[in-house]
């Protein structure tokens, strides 16, 4: 009886022995996915922090402001050749553009020639630049207008109607010939816009040529004027 208690005793304390080096198994292999998780979160948590960052450092660059094209009032002028910029609602406002500098001025002009000039001769590039479609009179950003040239009148004598699409375009060409009209680009309008440009430059550098020479030839008339009626004068002493 006591060798079988004595048994069993052994025999439980081999089960306890067993049965704790099971458990502390079954802990350490239930430790490593706890540890694995925690890892997981730091990283999610690490990327989210510097996925903040990046769109904070983003937030402190400088945002581009979009600008939108404004009307002309009746007191408008064209700022290239000082005539009146017409309003949607008149017959020439149709060939009205309009170019906003770098510091967001507004600038009108009453010809696409002029609006060409006028961009040429700023100092810095503009935000944007319009011309009206022909037809709905909507603004046009100049780089996507279609041009036309046909015998009609406008402001400048430029002869073109402008366009928002290829295919308003090509309709006004088959609809109008008339006017004799020719599908053209806007290099082509640049082009023309440059050379009546620099002609006219030209034009009033010979008139200021001629004006201080006109200027400098009376001053020397007075001056031989002066110094005859001097001399003249010592003569009858």
């Amino acid at each position: 009886m006591k060798k079988a208690l004595m048994v069993l005793s052994t025999f439980g304390l081999l089960t306890g022995l067993l049965a704790g080096c099971g458990s502390n198994g079954n802990e350490e292999q239930s430790s490593a996915p706890v540890e694995e998780t925690a890892n997981v979160e730091n990283d999610i948590t690490q990327k989210t922090d510097d996925t903040a960052k990046d769109e904070v450092q983003q937030g402190n660059e400088p945002m581009k402001v979009s600008v939108e094209a404004t009307e002309p009032t009746t007191e408008t002028t064209c700022s290239m050749c000082d005539m009146t910029v017409y309003p949607h609602d008149h017959e020439m406002g149709k060939f009205t553009g309009q170019v906003v500098t770098a510091d967001g001025e507004h600038l009108f002009t009453d010809d696409v020639g002029c609006l060409m000039n006028q961009i040429r001769t700023l100092e810095e590039e503009p935000q944007a630049a319009w011309v009206r479609d022909y037809n709905t009179l909507e603004w046009v950003p100049v780089s996507n207008a279609i041009p036309v040239r046909a015998s009609i009148e406008t402001p400048m004598k430029m002869g073109f109607a402008l366009f928002g699409s290829e295919d308003a375009a090509n309709k006004y060409v088959a609809e109008n010939p008339m006017v004799a009209p020719v599908l053209s680009t806007m290099d082509d309008v640049d082009k023309i816009a440059e050379e009546r440009y620099k002609v006219k430059m030209a034009k009033m550098k010979a008139a200021q040529e001629k004006a201080a020479g006109a200027a400098g030839g009376q001053g020397q008339m007075q001056m031989d004027g002066q110094m005859n009626g001097n001399m003249n004068g010592q003569m009858n002493k």
